[in-house]
């Protein structure tokens, strides 16, 4: 958590008055290392905040090279953490909502909820640190202008949310915004014979999202290529009829896990109901 290092694909020096951190940290010294650096803070960056370090390296035959870069205290205390329930259709005062469930106790200091996925997304809400406990629910509103508090342990408000993506999208979370895939989940009312182009995703975007979480390991599929078919049925789903883990929170990584509650079963805050929407 103090200490920085950058790596580079030949030998270079630096020092330390050639480098600064923004917010500003003094920087203590720097290690040079061959074909890295090893920057080292006076004092520890906290977890999840947002750095900017810019400086200039020099190699072997006095070139110079400056760099800026964007990144995030590292959280070394993570908490297991899932996508639990979610509304995509909302209206009125059950807008698009988001829960979040820590299966273990840690600091969500960091931790990003996108609408999508962190290269292609609508909305993004990067978590504040904050210790949770096993077992408790956080819920982040993607429309705030009908927002209506729920009994959960941590409410957050996208401002200005553009909502989640209808009956077609995907919900990520990750370890910082651009960090390791923690949890994912793809849903949508299409099938392959949707149409002829995106393998009946609907658009580029939509099935490129879809093959990037597989690719990082979120999605399990059942051919070789991630099709409508692999992901969450989302066609009976409305603002009171949430889409819902099992009651126990499994997590496989594929549409089993999932299933649409009946009219006004919706449970945020709380453990999830079993029940499934039967189409009368």
């Amino acid at each position: 958590q103090n200490l920085i290092t950058l790596s580079f694909d030949k030998e270079v020096t630096a020092d330390a008055e050639s480098f600064m951190l923004a917010p500003e940290v003094a920087i203590e010294s720097i290690e040079n290392q061959g074909k890295s650096i090893s920057i080292i803070p006076q004092i520890p960056l906290e977890a999840g905040t947002e750095y900017f370090i810019k400086g200039t390296v020099n190699d072997n035959e006095k070139n110079s090279t400056s760099l800026g870069i964007v990144f995030f205290g590292h959280n070394p205390d993570l908490p297991s953490i899932v996508i639990n329930e979610f509304t995509s259709n909302g209206s009125g005062k059950h807008t698009d909502m988001v829960e979040l469930y820590a299966k273990t106790a840690g600091n969500i200091a960091g931790i990003t909820l996108f609408g999508g996925t962190k290269s292609s997304f609508t909305d993004k809400f990067v978590l504040p640190s904050h210790k949770v406990k096993a077992g408790d629910y956080i819920l982040i509103h993607f429309k705030p202008q009908s927002f209506e508090p729920h009994k959960a342990d941590l409410d957050f408000i996208i401002e200005n949310g553009a909502g989640l993506s209808g009956n077609n999208g995907a919900i990520t979370i990750y370890s910082n915004p651009y960090g390791e895939l923690l949890d994912a989940v793809i849903y949508t009312n299409r099938t392959s014979e949707s149409d002829e182009n995106y393998r009946g995703f609907g658009s580029t975007k939509f099935m490129l999202q879809a093959e990037e979480i597989y690719e990082a390991g979120g999605w399990l599929i059942s051919g070789d290529e991630i099709t409508p078919e692999d992901c969450v049925p989302s066609g009976e789903s409305t603002a009171t009829r949430s889409i819902c883990r099992s009651g126990t929170s499994e997590d496989t990584d594929s549409d089993k896990d999932w299933h649409t509650v009946p009219t006004s079963k919706y449970s945020f805050g709380k453990s999830n109901s079993d029940e499934v929407y039967i189409k009368k």
